[in-house]
């Protein structure tokens, strides 16, 4: 897709600039011009506050199996919107009293995160207390390279199995295990939280990085605003 190649080329172009940084002799100031390096807008994956909140009961409804699944997302959701990388490789030392503490696999970010409000973790650390990870979602025994390719299949078979649980609970609506973090991206904002706190609960290396993943106002909302702000102008004439 466009959004995919654009990612890719900002990041060989990247590498150039500081291989080849403007200024030096060899270096082709025009080498990525007819690139594509935008980012086009697409319809954010978010769900709305009543469709995330609908999978606590939909436990009532599914097999353990999926249980399982919906757990993860909904956990995802409420650790902040965290990356499904991030989780599978929690590892039980991440846990640390109420928190976990850990690094992102993307940015090597470190984050603190309150788990009394989430999913009761002690649970999983039980059914999983021969391995060294927090949840039952990979093996440690795996060498690297096949550990990461085990890593690629895993996220392929939870987001296959997260469509076909959510066609039964939200029909209609395209979920993967991005949605979580899209979704509490997005409802933090509508609530009124400041971009720059959102940007720093996600781990974000900037606010720019933050609004990409914001899903807009409704139209309704914005015309509230637009009737609060001029009933505001009116009451200052009176």
């Amino acid at each position: 897709s466009p959004n995919t190649i654009s990612t890719y080329m900002r990041t060989l172009q990247a590498v150039y600039n500081r291989w080849m940084p403007p200024g030096m002799v060899d270096y082709n100031p025009i080498l990525f011009k007819e690139l594509y390096t935008k980012v086009e807008s697409r319809t954010k994956r978010a769900l709305t506050a009543e469709q995330i909140g609908s999978g606590d009961y939909g436990f009532q409804r599914i097999v353990v199996a999926q249980q399982r699944v919906l757990a993860y997302f909904l956990l995802m959701f409420m650790l902040r919107g965290m990356p499904f990388i991030d989780l599978a490789h929690l590892r039980k030392q991440n846990l640390q009293g109420r928190r976990i503490v850990y690094r992102r696999h993307k940015t090597g970010k470190l984050m603190v995160v309150d788990v009394r409000q989430s999913i009761p973790v002690a649970t999983e650390v039980q059914k999983q207390a021969e391995s060294e990870y927090l949840f039952p979602i990979l093996n440690e025994t795996s060498p690297g390279k096949e550990r990461y390719h085990l890593y690629q299949d895993t996220l392929r078979r939870f987001n296959r199995e997260l469509a076909r649980l959510m066609k039964k609970l939200l029909p209609g609506v395209s979920v993967s295990s991005y949605t979580a973090r899209h979704t509490w991206a997005t409802l933090a904002y509508h609530s009124g939280t400041p971009l720059g706190l959102i940007s720093q609960s996600l781990g974000h290396s900037s606010i720019r990085v933050t609004m990409s993943y914001l899903k807009p106002f409704d139209a309704e909302v914005i015309d509230k605003v637009n009737r609060q702000v001029i009933a505001l102008v009116k009451g200052s004439k009176k």
